[in-house]
Protein backbone atom coordinates (compact mmCIF):
# COMPACT_ATOMS: atom_id res chain seq x y z
CA UNK A 1 0.00 0.00 0.00
CA UNK A 2 1.47 3.29 -1.11
CA UNK A 3 0.95 6.01 1.38
CA UNK A 4 -1.35 9.17 0.60
CA UNK A 5 0.21 12.44 0.23
CA UNK A 6 -1.58 13.80 3.64
CA UNK A 7 0.39 10.45 5.50
CA UNK A 8 3.90 10.53 6.12
CA UNK A 9 5.54 7.63 4.60
CA UNK A 10 6.07 5.03 7.57
CA UNK A 11 9.18 5.57 10.04
CA UNK A 12 11.60 2.70 8.60
CA UNK A 13 14.24 3.10 11.31
CA UNK A 14 14.27 0.47 14.53
CA UNK A 15 13.22 1.00 18.21
CA UNK A 16 16.18 2.64 19.36
CA UNK A 17 16.03 0.95 22.23
CA UNK A 18 17.38 -3.09 22.49
CA UNK A 19 15.73 -5.86 24.26
CA UNK A 20 17.59 -6.60 27.70
CA UNK A 21 19.38 -9.67 27.97
CA UNK A 22 18.96 -12.11 29.91
CA UNK A 23 21.72 -11.02 32.63
CA UNK A 24 20.31 -7.50 32.75
CA UNK A 25 17.11 -8.77 33.30
CA UNK A 26 18.27 -11.12 36.14
CA UNK A 27 20.07 -7.88 37.33
CA UNK A 28 17.30 -6.08 37.85
CA UNK A 29 15.59 -9.05 39.36
CA UNK A 30 17.70 -9.14 42.14
CA UNK A 31 17.90 -5.05 42.62
CA UNK A 32 14.20 -4.87 42.37
CA UNK A 33 13.31 -8.42 45.05
CA UNK A 34 16.04 -6.81 47.68
CA UNK A 35 14.66 -3.33 47.15
CA UNK A 36 11.17 -4.88 48.26
CA UNK A 37 13.02 -6.01 51.71
CA UNK A 38 13.43 -10.05 50.16
CA UNK A 39 15.90 -11.94 50.59
CA UNK A 40 16.83 -13.69 46.92
CA UNK A 41 19.30 -16.88 46.47
CA UNK A 42 21.05 -17.23 43.32
CA UNK A 43 20.90 -20.98 42.47
CA UNK A 44 22.23 -20.43 39.27
CA UNK A 45 21.23 -21.41 35.56
CA UNK A 46 19.17 -18.05 35.86
CA UNK A 47 16.96 -19.20 38.85
CA UNK A 48 16.67 -17.30 42.00
CA UNK A 49 14.72 -18.51 44.90
CA UNK A 50 12.91 -15.92 47.41
CA UNK A 51 10.43 -16.52 50.21
CA UNK A 52 7.05 -14.75 50.73
CA UNK A 53 4.89 -14.75 54.02
CA UNK A 54 1.32 -14.85 54.31
CA UNK A 55 -1.19 -14.79 57.13
CA UNK A 56 -2.87 -18.36 56.34
CA UNK A 57 0.21 -19.55 54.04
CA UNK A 58 2.95 -18.90 56.00
CA UNK A 59 5.67 -19.67 53.52
CA UNK A 60 5.64 -18.71 50.02
CA UNK A 61 8.68 -19.89 48.15
CA UNK A 62 9.21 -18.25 44.87
CA UNK A 63 11.43 -19.25 42.04
CA UNK A 64 12.46 -17.01 39.02
CA UNK A 65 13.81 -18.59 36.24
CA UNK A 66 15.25 -16.33 33.98
CA UNK A 67 14.96 -17.68 29.99
CA UNK A 68 15.69 -15.67 26.95
CA UNK A 69 12.70 -14.06 26.29
CA UNK A 70 10.60 -14.37 29.66
CA UNK A 71 10.98 -14.76 33.40
CA UNK A 72 9.09 -17.85 34.27
CA UNK A 73 7.69 -17.55 37.97
CA UNK A 74 6.17 -20.85 40.49
CA UNK A 75 5.69 -21.15 43.28
CA UNK A 76 4.59 -24.48 45.56
CA UNK A 77 1.23 -24.05 47.11
CA UNK A 78 0.32 -27.86 48.43
CA UNK A 79 1.51 -30.96 47.46
CA UNK A 80 -0.73 -33.27 45.61
CA UNK A 81 -4.00 -33.85 47.63
CA UNK A 82 -4.92 -37.28 49.29
CA UNK A 83 -8.63 -37.09 48.05
CA UNK A 84 -11.32 -35.11 46.65
CA UNK A 85 -9.47 -34.48 43.72
CA UNK A 86 -11.99 -33.27 41.17
CA UNK A 87 -13.23 -30.81 44.12
CA UNK A 88 -9.75 -29.38 44.04
CA UNK A 89 -9.30 -29.01 40.61
CA UNK A 90 -12.56 -27.20 40.08
CA UNK A 91 -11.56 -24.66 42.69
CA UNK A 92 -8.16 -24.29 41.32
CA UNK A 93 -10.08 -23.83 37.50
CA UNK A 94 -12.43 -21.44 39.16
CA UNK A 95 -9.37 -19.25 40.54
CA UNK A 96 -8.24 -19.39 37.67
CA UNK A 97 -11.06 -17.45 35.97
CA UNK A 98 -9.71 -14.05 38.09
CA UNK A 99 -5.97 -14.62 37.07
CA UNK A 100 -3.66 -11.73 36.31
CA UNK A 101 0.01 -12.79 36.08
CA UNK A 102 -0.18 -15.91 37.26
CA UNK A 103 -2.44 -18.86 37.26
CA UNK A 104 -2.40 -22.63 39.17
CA UNK A 105 -0.98 -25.66 37.30
CA UNK A 106 -0.34 -28.92 38.39
CA UNK A 107 3.37 -30.14 38.31
CA UNK A 108 4.89 -33.63 37.09
CA UNK A 109 4.12 -34.85 40.89
CA UNK A 110 0.96 -34.07 40.93
CA UNK A 111 1.30 -30.73 43.18
CA UNK A 112 -0.21 -27.47 43.09
CA UNK A 113 1.83 -24.96 41.80
CA UNK A 114 0.82 -21.23 40.50
CA UNK A 115 2.79 -20.12 37.30
CA UNK A 116 3.46 -17.68 35.06
CA UNK A 117 5.66 -15.93 32.53
CA UNK A 118 6.70 -11.91 32.48
CA UNK A 119 8.29 -10.89 29.01
CA UNK A 120 11.90 -9.95 30.01
CA UNK A 121 11.33 -5.98 28.67
CA UNK A 122 8.77 -5.66 31.49
CA UNK A 123 10.53 -6.72 34.72
CA UNK A 124 11.01 -3.73 36.66
CA UNK A 125 10.68 -2.59 40.28
CA UNK A 126 7.10 -2.15 39.54
CA UNK A 127 6.23 -5.22 37.47
CA UNK A 128 7.97 -7.37 40.54
CA UNK A 129 6.17 -5.80 43.32
CA UNK A 130 2.69 -6.34 41.71
CA UNK A 131 3.62 -9.76 40.45
CA UNK A 132 5.00 -10.79 44.34
CA UNK A 133 1.71 -9.35 45.72
CA UNK A 134 -0.76 -11.30 43.38
CA UNK A 135 1.44 -14.92 44.70
CA UNK A 136 0.94 -13.72 47.88
CA UNK A 137 -2.55 -12.79 47.92
CA UNK A 138 -3.58 -15.58 46.00
CA UNK A 139 -2.04 -18.02 47.83
CA UNK A 140 -3.35 -16.81 51.37
CA UNK A 141 -6.30 -16.66 49.42
CA UNK A 142 -7.09 -20.17 48.10
CA UNK A 143 -4.47 -22.09 50.84
CA UNK A 144 -7.26 -23.11 53.38
CA UNK A 145 -9.59 -24.13 50.67
CA UNK A 146 -7.36 -26.40 49.25
CA UNK A 147 -6.45 -27.99 52.45
CA UNK A 148 -10.36 -28.06 53.58
CA UNK A 149 -11.05 -30.34 50.50
CA UNK A 150 -7.94 -32.12 49.72
CA UNK A 151 -6.44 -33.32 52.36
CA UNK A 152 -9.92 -33.35 54.75
CA UNK A 153 -9.28 -36.94 56.34
CA UNK A 154 -5.75 -35.01 57.51
CA UNK A 155 -7.29 -32.19 59.35
CA UNK A 156 -10.01 -34.18 60.92
CA UNK A 157 -7.33 -36.57 62.20
CA UNK A 158 -5.61 -33.92 63.59
CA UNK A 159 -8.47 -32.09 64.63
CA UNK A 160 -9.23 -35.05 66.95
CA UNK A 161 -5.85 -35.27 68.23
CA UNK A 162 -5.90 -32.06 69.11
CA UNK A 163 -8.86 -32.49 70.85
CA UNK A 164 -8.04 -35.68 72.94
CA UNK A 165 -4.51 -33.17 74.16
CA UNK A 166 -6.71 -30.21 75.59
CA UNK A 167 -5.28 -28.58 72.19
CA UNK A 168 -7.69 -25.54 70.68
CA UNK A 169 -8.31 -26.50 67.31
CA UNK A 170 -6.95 -25.91 64.03
CA UNK A 171 -7.82 -22.70 62.61
CA UNK A 172 -7.23 -24.14 58.97
CA UNK A 173 -10.63 -25.85 59.74
CA UNK A 174 -12.77 -23.20 60.53
CA UNK A 175 -10.91 -19.97 58.78
CA UNK A 176 -10.18 -19.26 55.13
Amino acid sequence: MTPSADQPPPDPTPDPTPAPTPDEVANALVAGVEALGLDLDDLGDGRFMTMLSGEWKRTIPVLFHVGDRSVRVTSLLAGRPDGNHGEVHELLLHRNERSGWVHFALDDEGDIVLTGRVPLAVVDHATLDELLGEVLAVSDATFNSVLRAGFADYIDAEQAWRAANDMPPNPVSTQG
